[in-house]
């Protein structure tokens, strides 16, 4: 393989203030980890850049849950990283400042189908085949670059896919509004 191994540059890590982790388990209850394992589940892709996990992992399940950390986030000027499932090639969710993981796969309702324009509206843990069950009756598929599936039959998410405008080889018109 070409690719890198090591950042080209060199990048501090930040700190989190502990006064934040508080608050985010104080509001996230057991859904905000520190557990080294799950740490590390989330601060690791399928790139060849070795860094530290994320400080901290918040599944969020809302668009304002998602909101609440941000904003916590920015108060302590600390990175924030979404996580899909860890398919990324390009290293898009590792904390290479740290920074705390908010880990999306629990928003993945499908919020509008419209067959006419060709486009969904989806919350970012959908994933390929969830969508393609809930469009089976429109006549409608959304295609997958043909390629293993590494960690389910329901990999990838289609949110951090949109969010990157990488949808698929298969396809020439990107399935999202």
């Amino acid at each position: 393989m070409n690719a890198p191994t090591e950042l080209p540059f060199r990048v501090e890590p930040r700190e989190v203030p502990a006064a934040m982790i508080d608050a985010l388990k104080t509001r996230f209850g057991d859904r905000c980890s520190t557990a080294v394992s799950v740490r590390e589940q989330h601060g690791r892709d399928e790139s060849p850049f070795d860094v530290r996990p994320p400080d901290a992992v918040v599944f969020c399940e809302s668009t304002e849950e998602v909101a609440a950390v941000v904003s916590l986030a920015d108060r302590h000027a600390v990175p924030v990283i979404p996580f899909g499932v860890g398919s990324s090639l390009e290293g898009h969710l590792l904390a290479v400042q740290g920074g705390i993981s908010i880990d999306l796969s629990r928003m993945n309702r499908v919020l509008r189908i419209n067959p006419e324009d060709l486009t969904a509206t989806v919350e970012p843990g959908v994933t390929r085949e969830q969508l393609n069950r809930e469009i089976r009756d429109t006549g409608l598929f959304f295609p997958s670059t043909p390629a293993p599936t590494p960690r389910s039959a329901a990999w990838p998410p289609r949110g951090p896919a949109a969010r990157t405008r990488c949808a698929t080889a298969r396809c020439a018109r990107t399935f999202w509004a």
